[in-house]
């Protein structure tokens, strides 16, 4: 490979000189928390990459340089279709490379059984480097990013070198010796009873056996190569857990015949021992990424929903500006429903905004009013900000996380020992133990589990603490009296999830799944949802009375 790209390697991930190291392990937003499993399957490609994919999300990039590297390489992958679906055929070819760069370490001489292996890997090598250099030299379009300008580099100047020219040449005659040896035909004597009595090697072929016809082969047609040869019993497969014994002579024999054909192949590999396709095979989930993201951007915009690439901020400006943010794991399943679903339950888009004078918001509203949609849409926005990625909205403006921390509420477990109460107040505890002025807090209907009065003063001093860290934060909650209690001069905004009257009838109260400013709304939701399922005390009294229960 590369003398000059040896030591560290090329990365369509990291530009030359930001590579990850040295930096503090940070605490993950748990992925159910803010419902990254769903994107994170979107951008999986095929399924092979989940755990990549999720750790790319979850370690936070905050390096503006690395965030525009992937932006720009983004970019191009999107406005390049045709290339990025090139790209995506080498991959199967990038991945053997990577499996045997883990499984082997060639040196100048190669046992017999390790010839077909090395030179396996080496035409994969060739396969990638000519593949990708065909899939960027076709694209209708040069590439912009700095990512792929340098992919075509690094690709040159691998195929400039002497070394990797000369293999390209020589590779074809090495797989035709090789393949010299596709079967072995041995000469066995019988006795007078038709035993088997001895048995020689009479030749080697290039051709293969086959087994006889089986009865579907005979009515649709041969399965197997038309140069094979017909055996007349079926095909005995060798069993990997029962080898031939090595001192059987004939085998022997076998050993040092393959040795004549193969071992000029092995002598003429020695001269490739520092050519090897680790590199090379790294870039396959890194491909793999932008070709899932592009592949997810265009399904979501053509279903006419809005990603953007959004402007960075500097980190100490604690800015997070969207404007018609929406939750991509939400959008992401409701693409999955029908058409008619679709048309009928269109999806909502709200507003974010934290400045430094006002990075605490306290959210109210109804239940199933989307205060917990619009919340984890925030936590998804600023993992995929820094991850590179586009985030749902027309617009936005956002600064990087040194972490993202959530806290939703939870079923009780009865494990914990002390009670929900203890339980919830241990997490939130190590929150303000761990996170950062720079870190993103989400604090979804905390201390739910106490009383109203007891909530409302541990809340209280949450909002404090939280003041005081100097955190954007959201603290979503069904204590009204709260956001009263902070909003005088404190930086603190309120947010009300919407309800209206129900299309159709006028009288009951739906939600809007909208999030704007305001004040806790003081109507009871909940009690319209008890009405709406026949819990209000007018029709418990008449459902009592239809059972003679109440007179």
């Amino acid at each position: 490979m590369p003398a000059s790209k040896s030591s560290a390697g090329f990365s369509l991930l990291w530009p030359e000189g930001h590579r990850p190291g040295g930096q503090p392990n940070r605490p993950l937003a748990a992925e159910t928390d803010l419902g990254l499993e769903t994107v994170i399957r979107a951008l999986a490609l095929d399924g092979r990459h989940s755990r990549f994919v999720a750790a790319l999300l979850g370690e936070l990039n905050s390096d503006p340089a690395v965030i525009t590297y992937r932006q720009e390489a983004l970019e191009d992958f999107i406005r390049l279709p045709q290339m990025a679906e090139e790209m995506n055929e080498i991959l199967p070819h990038l991945a053997e490379l990577s499996a045997a760069g883990r499984e082997q370490r060639w040196g100048e001489s190669l046992p017999l059984y390790q010839i077909g292996a090395r030179l396996g890997e080496l035409e994969g090598l060739i396969t990638s480097v000519e593949g990708l250099a065909n899939a960027l030299e076709k694209a209708a379009a040069d590439p912009k990013s700095a990512a792929l300008t340098g992919l075509r580099a690094f690709l040159a100047e691998i195929r400039a070198e002497d070394i990797y020219q000369q293999l390209v040449r020589e590779l074809p005659e090495l797989r035709g010796r090789l393949d010299m040896a596709g079967s072995v035909t041995l000469g066995i004597n019988l006795d007078a009873q038709l035993r088997p009595e001895s048995a020689t090697l009479v030749s080697i072929n290039p051709e293969r056996f086959s087994g006889k016809n089986s009865l579907l082969e005979r009515l649709f047609g041969e399965k197997t190569a038309a140069e094979s040869f017909r055996g007349s019993t079926p095909l005995y497969k060798a069993v990997e857990s029962r080898p031939n014994m090595p001192e059987h002579e004939l085998f022997r024999e076998l050993n040092r015949l393959l040795e004549r054909v193969a071992a000029p192949v092995g002598q003429a590999l020695a001269k490739y021992t520092r050519l090897n396709g680790v590199q090379l095979a790294a870039l396959e989930p890194e491909l793999a990424f932008y070709i899932g993201a592009s592949r997810m951007v265009q399904r979501v915009r053509e279903a006419g929903l809005s990603l953007c690439r959004p402007e960075i901020a500097a980190a100490e400006a604690k800015i997070c500006r969207i404007e018609g943010i929406y939750s991509l794991d939400l959008a992401l399943r409701w693409l999955e429903m029908s058409a008619s679903y679709r048309a009928s339950r269109p999806v909502v888009t709200n507003e974010v905004s934290f400045k430094p004078e006002a990075n605490i918001i306290v959210l109210t509203g109804p239940n199933s009013g989307g205060k917990t949609t619009y919340t984890r849409a925030v936590g998804q926005a600023q993992a995929l900000f820094q991850a590179g990625l586009p985030v749902p909205g027309t617009k936005a403006c956002l600064s990087p996380v040194d972490a993202i921390f959530t806290h939703f509420a939870s079923a009780e477990r009865l494990e914990v020992a002390g009670g929900r109460l203890a339980e919830e107040l241990g997490r939130l505890s190590q929150i303000f133990h761990q996170a950062s002025p720079a870190s993103l807090v989400l604090l979804n209907e905390p201390l739910a589990s106490t009383d109203h009065a007891s909530a409302r003063v541990l809340s209280r001093d949450l909002l404090a603490g939280l003041r005081l860290l100097g955190a954007r934060a959201i603290f979503v909650t069904h204590i009204h009296e709260l956001a009263e209690d902070a909003l005088p001069g404190t930086g603190i905004v309120s947010l009300v999830a919407g309800i209206a009257p129900h299309e159709g009838n006028g009288s009951s109260l739906s939600p809007t799944y909208t999030i704007r400013p305001g004040q806790p709304q003081a109507l009871g939701y909940a009690s319209e949802l008890a009405r709406q399922h026949g819990l209000s005390l007018s029709q418990i009294e008449a459902a009592l009375r239809e059972r003679g229960l109440n007179a």
